[in-house]
């Protein structure tokens, strides 16, 4: 399945929506063929779906989806259990979603929130627009959490914080002796779990002026966020702030006049 990573405007929140739904569209066609596929699976060799195994790891996923979709309704589906569920159970389900108008198609393929478009964008985004200053950001591998005033390998992290109240850095640039963390979030509207979301963030920006109580000028961390709703927070964010000169939270666009504000990238 390919991710659209659209950057064509200069709003962050704007870019990653339209990606999203693109990225959609491109979701949509690869389930309407494992849809196809799933029909024609031959149950003589299988009869047991959980014991399906094929060497498309997406027709696998959708193969186990499917009945975990039944299951939720199985009374509705005219089982008296969700150990009833077969292939023609399934087979009928994936047909529906053939038959269905692409109105309704869309809202059973795979979604893309859940494959990690938000911080692609907004780091394709800092990448093109800072490109003549050197910047080059990176998915942050090995994953570290900000915790304490302390950058800490996954491992290291949860044992001091077994609940996970921190999130991981998303993204990195080192060159010339600095560091720059950034700590990536979409959110364009309230309600669910977005209470969550203003946690990690100030969670992140309270952890990262822990950071410069010990030292490390040559560090600087940033919270990216986009979205109609984390936006709104951000002179909330910023008013805590205690080291303004190593620490910023702003959109990206906000993000991207702040670097070209920091010397020798």
């Amino acid at each position: 399945m390919k991710i659209v990573e659209y950057i064509e405007n200069e709003s962050g929140a704007e870019n990653i929506d339209i990606s999203r739904q693109k990225t959609n569209e491109n979701n949509l066609s690869n389930a309407r063929e494992l849809w196809k596929k799933i029909i024609l699976i031959d149950e003589d060799k299988c009869p047991n779906y959980k014991n399906f195994k094929s060497s498309d790891r997406e027709l696998n996923r959708v193969v186990q989806t499917i009945p975990n979709r039944l299951k939720k309704n199985f009374i509705h589906y005219g089982l008296s259990s969700p150990e009833d569920i077969s292939w023609k159970h399934i087979k009928r389900m994936a047909k529906e979603y053939l038959e269905a108008s692409e109105w309704l198609q869309i809202s059973f393929c795979k979604d893309s929130t859940r494959q990690g478009i938000d911080e692609r964008v907004q780091r394709k985004m800092l990448n093109f627009h800072l490109n003549d200053l050197n910047y080059d950001f990176t998915k942050c591998l090995p994953s570290l959490t900000l915790y304490k005033g302390k950058l800490l390998q996954k491992d290291d992290y949860k044992k001091l914080d077994p609940r996970k109240t921190r999130k991981d850095i998303d993204s990195v640039h080192k060159s010339n002796g600095i560091n720059i963390w950034i700590f990536q979030k979409y959110a364009k509207d309230s309600g669910g779990h977005q209470d969550n979301v203003i946690a990690e963030t100030q969670h992140f920006l309270n952890d990262a002026d822990e950071f410069f109580k010990i030292g490390k000028k040559n560090n600087y961390f940033i919270a990216q966020l986009d979205g109609k709703f984390i936006e709104s927070k951000l002179l909330k964010f910023r008013e805590n702030i205690i080291y303004t000169s190593n620490v910023f939270a702003g959109n990206t666009q906000d993000v991207i006049k702040w670097l070209r504000n920091i010397k020798n990238p």
